[in-house]
């Protein structure tokens, strides 16, 4: 990278949700020149509120064009951060294009296969570039294993980790992500309960569950990378449980119904059902809150004794969307100050620590706890 400029992180779907957040974050790094990326720079004074154009870059980047790797090799970043998703059937073409232009390859992936077999289809372009390429640079799996990883040592023997996002019903809500979240409602994935692989349906059954401090919510299974990666990487853990719970039951009793529908064979379409719930989603907003949360809750034994621990995140006055940029921001401000990256594909767990989270926790006056 050149010293007079510093760090070129380019982030590509640079106008989207989580990419202006991203945006935003590294604009005002010192050492760090950003490229804000996507179809639309001609949206970036709309999108990118807050931010000073005139120290960043913008470029037209659409992974789908026939020139998108001439085009992204023009760019002369160090790194490139893709926020462009949903990653659920994505392939791996885009990393492989930053890894053979020579640059560092981070994503915000929250698609289950595709964090999970990222190392396996990346490595090799990796090592060869002699770069890093990560994927899940988000809450998951980078904070929640995280999290994890914290609290551990309380435990002689994990037997269950439950895992539960609940964000604020007034969120901002990118298409993309809600093309995410509906991909799986109503189908059955594999989740491992009691020490072996079950069948649960997507956003089906709600339960209720209580946290530390935000009112209680109905709480429904989702397919995430984590359930895979966590099991793999604590042995001996018998249940590795993910859900979200909404702010309002309706909501997600709304869903839950859509699951029962999908799950018996209707066809709906779901891919157009997105923008549907992205805009009826906002005629609630009057009867939520600011507030959104996070818990984790480890159980097993301590001293020959059940033991159980939950952390708890609170995020006021909407901050709750700045949570999935943390890791990749993380990450590319470690690279920035001239500290390596692992060389190689990997999912992202085991790379940030709980204490790295917990800078960004302050900046954004979100609050964390940890009680027995």
């Amino acid at each position: 990278m050149s010293q007079q400029e510093g760090c070129r992180v380019l982030v590509l779907g640079g106008y989207g949700h989580f990419g202006a957040r991203i945006v935003r974050a590294l604009s005002i790094t010192p050492g760090i020149r950003v490229i804000a990326a996507g179809r639309h720079p001609e949206q970036a004074a709309e999108r990118l509120p807050g931010v000073d154009l005139s120290m960043i870059e913008l470029c037209r980047l659409d992974t789908a064009a026939a020139d998108f790797a001439t085009a992204l090799a023009a760019t002369r970043a160090d790194l490139v951060i893709h926020t462009a998703g949903p990653f659920q059937g994505q392939g791996f073409d885009v990393a492989r294009a930053c890894l053979q232009a020579g640059m560092h390859y981070i994503d915000l992936a929250d698609g289950r296969a595709f964090v999970r077999e990222f190392p396996a289809q990346v490595d090799a372009a990796a090592r060869l570039a002699q770069r890093s390429a990560i994927s899940g640079a988000s809450t998951l799996p980078a904070l929640s294993c995280a999290v994890v990883d914290a609290l551990l040592p309380q435990f002689e023997q994990l037997h269950s980790i439950d895992m539960v996002i609940a964000p604020a019903q007034a969120t901002p809500l990118g298409v993309a992500t809600v093309r995410a979240v509906l991909s799986y409602c109503g189908k059955p994935f594999e989740c491992w309960i009691d020490g072996r692989w079950q069948r649960v349906i997507g956003w089906a059954d709600p339960q209720p569950v209580t946290f530390a401090a935000i009112g209680p919510r109905l709480a429904s299974p989702c397919d995430v990378p984590d359930h895979d990666l966590l099991v793999q990487r604590y042995p001996g853990v018998a249940t590795v449980r993910f859900r979200a719970a909404l702010e309002l039951p309706l909501l997600s009793r709304c869903l839950a119904g859509l699951a029962w529908l999908r799950a018996r064979g209707l066809p709906l379409p779901m891919e157009a059902l997105a923008g549907v719930f992205a805009r009826a989603g906002r005629w609630f907003d009057r009867f939520g809150t600011d507030l959104g949360g996070m818990r984790v809750t480890l159980r097993g034994q301590r001293g020959g004794l059940e033991h159980a621990v939950h952390w708890d995140l609170t995020a006021p006055m909407l901050h709750g969307p700045e949570i999935p940029t943390f890791a990749a921001v993380l990450l590319a401000r470690r690279l920035a100050r001239g500290e390596a990256l692992p060389v190689g594909a990997y999912a992202c767990v085991g790379l940030l620590t709980l204490a790295d989270f917990e800078s960004e926790f302050v900046r954004w006056q979100i609050d964390s706890e940890v009680s027995g």
